[in-house]
């Protein structure tokens, strides 16, 4: 059996080798790569990304062996893998049939290309195999990014082939060699244009026009520049009325300068035929050297462009009311050939809302949040409250805008059906403003009744005559869950489970939420989490009363060793992690699927 064991082995490592000796028969083979050119776009394909060619045979008879080396450019491609896909064309009947003569992954190396050498046979009573099929299934990652408007090519080589019949007799054959490009593509457009803050507000108040509060500031911003459009010129037009409004000043903004030296075309002013007045500006990122024009780097990211000042030089006695739009307009993007590089996504426009100043006896009653998000202004609500946060109350009072001291201002708290929760009173300051403040009540039952519209009223007399504001404000869980869902309801060991979270706010003020997704098994172990931050609220006080609505994609796989059964997906939103001292914004939401076995 010994000497058999060792005959047999001998055979099998001499086959191949012996190929050489033989006569040559006629016979009309090709050895190749399929597919023959691969081709990739930086837009769908990314560095470390993978792709596989398969190792054919085509138009053979009585193949019983085959050795072949490969050679590629390792700093463009880099092979990970080289596999005997299952009922390949040299797959044996009997699994001890066939040998394995060199599989070397890492044959030799020149300081460019890198080189391996495989070589499989059949062993007898195995027959020849003829016909078409593949023989090795090659897998290569990504290495060399694609450079900008250009490619990355190589060459997958087949060199030094063998094809041996079943009397080790060489077989004639060509060898077709494979060719691999990874091309740039331009990314997806997902660029525009903003106005931040989308609302400026000025509140009612004592008259601004000719005073310092009459100034206000806007930034234009641009938003999910991708690196790879090489932008470095961005041209916008702005609209505004100019009978409630005037232009000031343009400056670049700092974090546009961290990207190098920038030009900025001093702000043309004109109309458009509705006689509404525009701005005609535009940034340039200067080359980083030159001659001839180099650029390090193009303009990219979010961030401000341009902060604009402008000053509001008209306003009347409240309740006169006006507003002016922010309108972008004719933007346009330039790289660094000059070309110009769309945008498929709308610019942001914003607005300027302006109250009327107020006289005589008045109170303006308004919470702990800034302006306008406070209730400043008469009858103006405030931003939503949640539960164990405490309610600040503040009370302006003043006759013919000059404050009013040592005034006793009552303030009178009604919940969402209308009943007296508290009633406090508070004593003006030296510069009229009375403070006070209340926690809302957090039973230990039955607390969504206290969830809804909240009703503040404060009086105070002024000589005699009794003047009021009123405010109201919601009182809610910060998030409120929609519903849970997923792309189905049983998964298999390894598929990825794809959640989608949909919940709404009364934020007004932008919040910071982590939300997080964990899947526990039937055992209640944790397989697998996923947590992304992001925020609510949309900044504009006219929505107070509205939920805004939000939705959010996770992607969870399910591990190997996830035990099968119900699992339970447990959804949760936060103000940061607890480890940092955050909380929880509202109670947990859970979801049921089915973890199939193997």
């Amino acid at each position: 059996m010994l000497k058999r064991s060792i005959s047999i082995s001998l055979v099998a490592m001499l086959l191949i080798g012996m190929a050489a000796i033989f006569p040559v028969k006629a016979v009309t083979a090709d050895l190749y790569i399929d597919p023959a050119a691969s081709t990739f776009y930086s837009d769908t394909t990314h560095v470390n990304d993978t792709f596989s060619v398969d190792v054919k045979v085509a138009d053979v008879t009585n193949m019983f062996a085959y050795e072949f080396k490969m050679k590629y450019e390792y700093a463009v491609i880099n092979l990970i893998s080289a596999v005997r896909p299952a009922g390949h064309f040299l797959d044996p009947v009997d699994p001890l049939k066939g040998m394995v003569v060199v599989w070397n992954l890492n044959y030799a190396d020149d300081g460019t290309n890198r080189t391996i050498y495989l070589g499989f046979t059949l062993l007898a009573p195995e027959a020849a195999r003829s016909g078409n099929g593949t023989l090795v299934t090659l897998t290569f990652k990504v290495i060399a990014a694609a450079p900008w408007m250009g490619s990355v090519t190589a060459t997958i080589d087949l060199f030094a082939s063998k094809l041996a019949d079943n009397t080790a007799s060489p077989i004639v054959h060509t060898e077709t060699d494979g060719t691999y490009e990874y091309i740039y593509a331009p990314p997806t457009s997902t660029h525009y244009l903003s106005v931040n803050p989308t609302t400026t507000v000025k509140a009612a108040g004592a008259p601004i026009v000719g005073t310092a509060n009459a100034f206000f500031d806007i930034y234009v911003d641009v938003n999910n520049l991708n690196y790879e459009w090489w932008v470095v010129g961005i041209e916008f037009k702005l609209a505004y009325n100019d009978t409630l409004i005037d232009f000031i000043s343009a400056t670049v903004d700092p974090w546009l300068t961290a990207f190098g030296t920038i030009y900025m075309v001093p702000p043309l002013e004109a109309y458009l035929p509705d006689d509404f007045a525009y701005l005609h500006t535009a940034v340039v990122l200067m080359p980083h050297s030159s001659p001839p024009a180099h650029w390090n780097n193009p303009i990219s990211g979010t961030g401000h462009l341009m902060k604009l000042r402008f000053e509001v030089i008209y306003q009347e006695a409240f309740p006169w009311y006006d507003q002016s739009k922010l309108d972008l307009f004719d933007s346009k993007y330039s790289d660094i050939l000059a070309i110009p590089v769309a945008a498929v996504l709308p610019d942001v426009d914003g607005l300027v809302k302006i109250n009327g100043y107020v006289i005589g006896r008045q109170i303006d009653m308004y919470t702990q949040w800034p302006t306008p998000y406070g209730g400043q202004s008469p009858n103006m609500p405030s931003d939503m409250f949640w539960p164990q946060k405490q309610v600040e109350l503040y009370a302006n009072v003043t006759y013919n805008l000059w404050p009013e001291q040592n005034k006793i201002v009552a303030f009178e708290i009604h919940n969402p059906q209308g009943e007296i929760v508290d009633i406090i009173t508070a004593i003006s300051d030296e510069n009229g403003v009375a403070h006070t403040s209340y926690r809302i009540p957090w039973p230990c039952f039955n607390t969504s009744a206290l969830f809804g519209i909240w009703n503040v009223i404060a009086t105070v007399d002024i000589a005699c005559v009794v003047v009021n504001d009123t405010m109201q404000f919601h009182f809610d869980y910060m998030i409120e869950w929609i519903k849970v869902t997923t792309d189905k309801t049983e998964y298999a060991h390894g598929e990825v489970v794809h959640v989608t979270v949909e919940y709404q706010s009364y934020a007004i003020m932008v919040q910071d939420v982590l939300l997080t997704v964990v899947i526990h098994d039937e055992l209640n172990y944790p397989i697998g989490k996923q947590f992304k931050s992001t925020t609510v609220g949309d900044e504009d006080m006219e929505l107070w009363c509205q939920y805004a609505n939000y939705t959010m994609p996770f992607d969870i796989p399910i591990p190997k060793y996830a035990h099968a059964g119900v699992a339970t997906i447990r959804v949760n939103a936060l103000e940061g992690f607890p480890w940092y001292g955050y909380s929880a914004w509202t109670p947990e939401i859970t979801l049921l699927i089915t973890i199939l076995p193997e």
